[in-house]
């Protein structure tokens, strides 16, 4: 048998760390501290579910209006 080797990679000494530039590892600012205040989430958030539902809808409406408007008639032959 052939044996390919299309990557390598030699990992032997290398540090990985999570500093890296423009992270925002070690860097405070305003948002990150604590005020005591509750975050507001989920204001103006339309749920996952609603726009599956959404999308399911709008297929089977325009597959419906495609076979109607493609549809023929029954009756050509």
């Amino acid at each position: 048998m052939v044996d390919v080797t299309l990557f390598e990679l030699h990992l032997e000494g290398s540090q990985f760390t999570a500093n890296a530039p423009n992270s925002g590892v070690g860097e405070a600012t305003e948002s990150d501290e604590d005020t005591g205040e509750v975050a507001d989430e989920g204001t103006g958030a339309v749920p996952v579910t609603l726009l599956a539902v959404l999308g399911v809808v709008l297929a089977l409406a325009s597959a419906v209006a495609a076979k109607k408007m493609l549809g023929g008639d029954a009756d050509a032959d």
